[in-house]
């Protein structure tokens, strides 16, 4: 065999490699674009049956001690969904299902120990809050006495799912479900149907749930 034809059989080795990775990268791009489809025509209905009946989340926010929601009704809800160019191919970039957790209570909170600030500073920061955060000062020596926070105590709920087209999966990453936290993992494309997206709104409408069940790369994070 002449050194040409070694480096012709390479070649079509090589060839032969490059079309199974693509056929399987296109195999997967659709798995999950199917999966896609199916969140996105799932929160189209879902989401006017929860703005009319606007459960109350089962979850304790608690901004401190002395400042804890309950029974917070979820509305309002909005979904927004972006597409993007993958392999000249049009695809989902990304769909987030928002809602509002409102009260009506205006607060005004004044904090002058550090570790409090940050912890409160942490929990407004994760509820999606507008604050009016300002330093309150000793008017003789401009010296910082505590730091006062106004803000509407009404929040903000998510479900985010991004699309990772290339391993067939969806990352999702859920904002105050259980109260003021994160909660982030991966599922396979091939498993997001209606009895999975039922358990996301049984979890929703404040009822018992296995959304998580067999999750990938879980991890929760309280603010």
């Amino acid at each position: 065999m002449g050194f040409l034809d070694d480096l012709k059989r390479q070649a079509d080795t090589l060839r032969a490699q490059q079309s199974g990775d693509s056929a399987a990268l296109a195999r997967n791009t659709a798995l999950t674009e199917g999966a896609c489809k199916t969140a996105f025509s799932y929160f189209v209905t879902l989401a006017p049956q929860l703005d009319v009946l606007r459960p109350a989340s089962p979850a304790r926010f608690a901004l401190d001690r002395q400042h804890v929601f309950e029974g917070l009704p979820l509305s309002d809800f909005r979904l927004d969904a972006r597409r993007k160019q993958l392999r000249n191919e049009e695809v989902c970039d990304y769909m987030v299902l928002h809602w509002q957790l409102k009260s009506g209570r205006t607060l005004q909170l004044t904090k002058d120990f550090l570790p409090d600030m940050e912890k409160l500073e942490s929990r407004l920061r994760q509820s999606g809050a507008q604050v009016d955060n300002e330093a309150v000062r000793n008017p003789d020596n401009g010296k910082l006495l505590a730091r006062r926070y106004s803000f509407s105590a009404d929040f903000v709920g998510s479900v985010r799912i991004t699309p990772q087209h290339d391993s067939a999966r969806l990352h999702f990453m859920l904002h105050n479900l259980d109260g003021f936290e994160s909660v982030s993992f991966d599922l396979p494309a091939i498993e997001i149907g209606s009895a999975r997206l039922d358990e996301l709104a049984r979890w929703l409408a404040g009822h018992p749930h296995q959304f998580l069940r067999g999750a990938e790369n879980l991890r929760r994070i309280e603010a």
